[in-house]
C-alpha cells in the first residue's frame, strides 16, 4: 500500500517519445502507487486538466522551437511555465530552467568545463570552440587558441529539438573545416578504443550501459565523413565507424570505476539539477583519463528493464517529501548494475569452443579479437562484476549459452546462462516477442559480419522487412 493519498500524475510525451514507451505498463506501475497517470495536452488549459501531485514531461523540443521564436511554442512554455509557477507544491520532472541549461552543445559543454568536475585530475571535457563562420582562417585561429587540433567531430550547437542535432561530421584537416555548418561546436576527437559508457540517471539511481562509439581515428588527408549520430551508438548498432581498424592493437574493454562514475553524477547532478538525464562518457585510451562527450535531456532507457519502478518510485518519494514538508536527503548516486552488449566474435576463420568443460577453451582468450559493433546476438547481458554491482543483483538470461563479459580488470568471465529468464536485449520491444524473428536477426547479423559487407552505417531494427533484405537477400 502506498503511504500518500490516492493522486493524479500527468506526463506529456511526443509521439515519437512516446512509442518508445509502454505506456499502459507504465499507467499500472503508478496505479499500484495510488496514482492514476495522466496524459496532458499542451494545447488545452492545465488547470482544466488538473490537480495533479507531478508532471513528468519532456517538453525539450518545444523549448526549442519557442527559444527559436515559434510563437504557438511560445505561449505552450508560458502557460506550463505560469501553471508551475502557480502550484508551488507541484513536483515538476524536471523544470524547464535546468532543461534549458543542456539545449545548446556550446553552453552545455562551458558550463561543466567551467565546473569543479572538470578540476578533478580523473575527469575532462575534450578542447571544444565553437564556430559561427565558414571562413577557414578565422576557423583555424579560434581551435589553435581553444587547443583543437585534428581530427576533430563537428556537432550541430543545437543539442535537442530537431533531426539536425544528431547531424555530425568527422574532419582530418584543415581542408575539411570549409565541411562544416555554422553555427557548430568542434571537439578534438579522444580515442577510446571505440567503447562508450552511457550514464542512464534516474533520480538518485544510474545505470553504466556499455555501447559502441567512434573507432580511434587520426589526423590525415581522409575526406570529410558525414554521419548520424543516431546511427552509432545505439545497442546494436552495425557501422563501419565503430569498428577498429585491422592494424589497431585490441584492448578489452573495462568497465569505468564506480568512484570515479558516482562523483561525475553527483556533481552533475548539483550543476545541472536534472532528475532524468544521460551522460556518455568515454576512457583516453592513453591517459585513462575519462571524457564527458555528451549530455541529454530525458533519454531513452532501452536496457533499463525497470525503468517504470523507478520513475514511479522517483515521483512517489518527491511527493512523500513535499507533503510531510521534510528536506530531501542529500544527493547520493546509486549504482545499480553495469550493462554490456558485447559483440563475440572470433579471428578469420577461427573456430572457438564454449564449452565450459573444454580446458583448452580457457587457454584461447588471447587468441579471441571482440570487434566493438556491439551487434552479436548474445548481447546486452549484465556484466556480473562484483566490484561495480551489489551482491542482490542478479542476472537476467535466457538459453543455455556461454558468453564472456569484459571486467574491471582486463580479464574476461566465462558465463553460463540458464534458462527460465529472460534477456536483456537492450533493444526496445514490443509486449510480446517472435522468438522466430529474433533468431533470423541474429542469422542476418552474423551474416553481416561473416561477408563483411557493412559500408554504410544501419541499425538492425525488429523490421521483418530489414531482416528479410539483410538475411534472405531480398
Amino acid at each position: 500500500m502506498c503511504s500518500v493519498p490516492c493522486g493524479r500524475v500527468g506526463y506529456w510525451l511526443s509521439e515519437k517519445k512516446g512509442k518508445k514507451f509502454n505506456l499502459v505498463e507504465m499507467a499500472d506501475v503508478f496505479r499500484a502507487a495510488g496514482f492514476e497517470l495522466i496524459k496532458i495536452d499542451l494545447r488545452k488549459p492545465l488547470e482544466e486538466q488538473g490537480p495533479f501531485d507531478a508532471i513528468v514531461h519532456k517538453i525539450s523540443d518545444i523549448v526549442v522551437k519557442a527559444d527559436a521564436g515559434d510563437e504557438e511554442s511560445k505561449q505552450i512554455c508560458k502557460a506550463f511555465q505560469d501553471y508551475v509557477d502557480n502550484h508551488p507544491n507541484l513536483i515538476v520532472i524536471d523544470i524547464l530552467a535546468n532543461v534549458r541549461k543542456l539545449l545548446d552543445r556550446y553552453k552545455q559543454y562551458k558550463l561543466v568545463a567551467e565546473s569543479e568536475l572538470c578540476q578533478k585530475e580523473f575527469v575532462f571535457i575534450p578542447p571544444f570552440v565553437e564556430l559561427t563562420t565558414k571562413n577557414v582562417s578565422v576557423n583555424l585561429e579560434k581551435m589553435k587558441a581553444a587547443g583543437v587540433d585534428f581530427p576533430i567531430v563537428c556537432k550541430p550547437t543545437l543539442a535537442h529539438g530537431a533531426p539536425i542535432s544528431h547531424q555530425m561530421s568527422l574532419i582530418f584537416n584543415k581542408e575539411g573545416l570549409k565541411d562544416i555548418s555554422p553555427p557548430c561546436v568542434v571537439q578534438k576527437i579522444i580515442n577510446h578504443n571505440a567503447v562508450l559508457y552511457k550514464l542512464l540517471i534516474i533520480g538518485d539511481k544510474y545505470f553504466i550501459i556499455e555501447r559502441p562509439s567512434l573507432k580511434n581515428l587520426y589526423a590525415s588527408d581522409q575526406k570529410t565523413i558525414f554521419f548520424d549520430s543516431n546511427d552509432i551508438s545505439k545497442p546494436h548498432s552495425a557501422c563501419e565507424l565503430t569498428e577498429l581498424d585491422a592494424n589497431e592493437p585490441y584492448s578489452p574493454a573495462v568497465f569505468p570505476e564506480k568512484e570515479a562514475m558516482d562523483k561525475i553524477v553527483e556533481i552533475l547532478h548539483d550543476i545541472i539539477g536534472l532528475n532524468l538525464l544521460n551522460i556518455d562518457v568515454i576512457v583516453d585510451n592513453k591517459g585513462g583519463r575519462y571524457a564527458i562527450v555528451d549530455i541529454n535531456v530525458f533519454p531513452g532507457y532501452p536496457e533499463v528493464q525497470n525503468f517504470y519502478d523507478l520513475l514511479c518510485e522517483l515521483v512517489v518519494r518527491k511527493i512523500q517529501f513535499r507533503l510531510t514538508g521534510d528536506p530531501e536527503p542529500p544527493f547520493k548516486p546509486v549504482l545499480l548494475n553495469c550493462l554490456s552488449s558485447p559483440v563475440i566474435a572470433m579471428k578469420r576463420d577461427q573456430k572457438f569452443s564454449f564449452d565450459l568443460q573444454d580446458n583448452h577453451a580457457q587457454n584461447s582468450f588471447n587468441n579471441i579479437h571482440m570487434p566493438k559493433c556491439f551487434c552479436c546476438p548474445i548481447s546486452g547481458s549484465s556484466c556480473n562484476s562484483v566490484n561495480h554491482m551489489p551482491k542482490s543483483t542478479t542476472n537476467k538470461f535466457a538459453g543455455d549459452q556461454t558468453v564472456l563479459f569484459s571486467k574491471p580488470n582486463n580479464e574476461f568471465t566465462m558465463i553460463q546462462k540458464h534458462n527460465g529468464a529472460q534477456d536483456d536485449s537492450g533493444i526496445e520491444t514490443s509486449d510480446s516477442c517472435d522468438e522466430k524473428k529474433s533468431e533470423a536477426r541474429c542469422r542476418a547479423i552474423k551474416h553481416q559480419h561473416s561477408k563483411n559487407t557493412i559500408h554504410n552505417c544501419a541499425i538492425v531494427s525488429e523490421s521483418d522487412q530489414l531482416i528479410d533484405s539483410i538475411y534472405y537477400g531480398k
